[in-house]
C-alpha cells in the first residue's frame, strides 16, 4: 500500500452501489498537517429524507487496516479487513462486499476524514451512484 501511514486531505468521494456491493473511493490531495498520529481514517455517513437509518461506511488506518459498516437502523456493525481496502497516490478504494445501501431514498449524505479521532474535514460532498 502507498501512503497507508500518512492522512491525506479528501477532494472527492464517490459511493458507488452495485449488486450486494458498495464501493467507496477517497480521492486524495495533500497531506494532512498533524503530529503525533495514532490513527487516521475516511468515512461517509446517509440517511433517508427524514434523517432516519442509513449507515456509517468508513476505513481506518493504524497498526492495522480496517474498513467497517454500522448500520443506524439495527445498530450493528460489520467488519472488513485490510484486503478490502485499496491504496494508490490518488485514492482510497473500499470495497464493501455483501452490503447494501439499505435504503429506497437517500435525503443527506456526506463524508468525513480524521486524525485520532478528531475530524479534520467534515460535510465533504458525495457523489452516489446506483
Amino acid at each position: 500500500m502507498t501512503n497507508a501511514t500518512n492522512p491525506r486531505t479528501v477532494t472527492s468521494v464517490l459511493a458507488e452501489v452495485g449488486t450486494d456491493t458498495i464501493t467507496v473511493t477517497w480521492g486524495l490531495g495533500k497531506p494532512g498537517e498533524a503530529s503525533d498520529i495514532e490513527f487516521f481514517g475516511y468515512g461517509l455517513c446517509y440517511y433517508d429524507p427524514t434523517g432516519n437509518g442509513g449507515k456509517r461506511l468508513g476505513v481506518r488506518f493504524g497498526e492495522v487496516v480496517t474498513a467497517w459498516i454500522f448500520d443506524n437502523a439495527s445498530a450493528t456493525q460489520a467488519n472488513y479487513d485490510a484486503s478490502s481496502v485499496s491504496v494508490t497516490d490518488d485514492a482510497v478504494v473500499a470495497l464493501f462486499n455483501d452490503a447494501s445501501l439499505g435504503l429506497g431514498e437517500v435525503g443527506t449524505i456526506l463524508a468525513y476524514a480524521h486524525i485520532n479521532g478528531r475530524d479534520t474535514q467534515t460535510d465533504l460532498p458525495v457523489t452516489l451512484l446506483r
